[in-house]
């Protein structure tokens, strides 16, 4: 059951720029280079993560805290993506898309698996080309949100006693 959870934290990290394409994409009048420019914004921002992680946890004292704090403020995000890629506010989603990469759950750097993070990879372009051929554009943003709201507190919950800074 953890390393499921372990996977699902990490999808939205991963999922993120294929989602933000594809919701991107569907739009009246939008081009392929601009859906790629918004998966480029995600890609960078989720490389940058790792730093801001590391950056972050000497701040906030442990990885609970960062984890749980990064879901919120991704959570936020990834609804404003939503809205503002309904409203075609397209320079707003480059914005918004580099800001949710930058602040999605650094699982991957908590708890560093090089085969969860292919295997989350894989899973966000199965999600996404699933998505994508049955014309449900706009699904992957919602699942980056619901799987960061879902996943994410329990694995933490399941990681860390209420006592301890320390996984068990």
């Amino acid at each position: 059951m953890t390393r499921v959870l372990e996977l699902l934290a990490r999808l939205p990290g991963t999922l993120l720029p294929f989602a933000i394409a594809s919701s991107l994409v569907s739009l009246v009048g939008v081009g392929w280079w601009t859906a790629l420019a918004g998966g480029v914004a995600a890609v960078v921002g989720y490389f940058l993560s790792a730093g801001i992680a590391q950056m972050l946890v000497r701040w906030w004292g442990s990885w609970r805290n960062l984890l749980l704090g990064q879901t919120v403020t991704y959570v936020v995000l990834v609804v404003l993506l939503i809205a503002a890629s309904d409203q075609q506010r397209l320079w707003l989603v480059l914005v918004l898309g580099l800001l949710a990469g930058a602040a999605a759950p650094a699982e991957r750097v908590c708890m560093p698996n090089v085969r969860l993070d292919r295997s989350a990879l894989g899973l966000s372009v199965l999600l996404a080309l699933a998505c994508g051929l049955t014309g449900a554009w706009s699904v992957p943003l919602a699942v980056c949100g619901v799987t960061a709201a879902a996943a994410v507190p329990v694995l933490v919950m399941r990681r860390y006693r209420v006592g301890s800074e320390e996984p068990q």
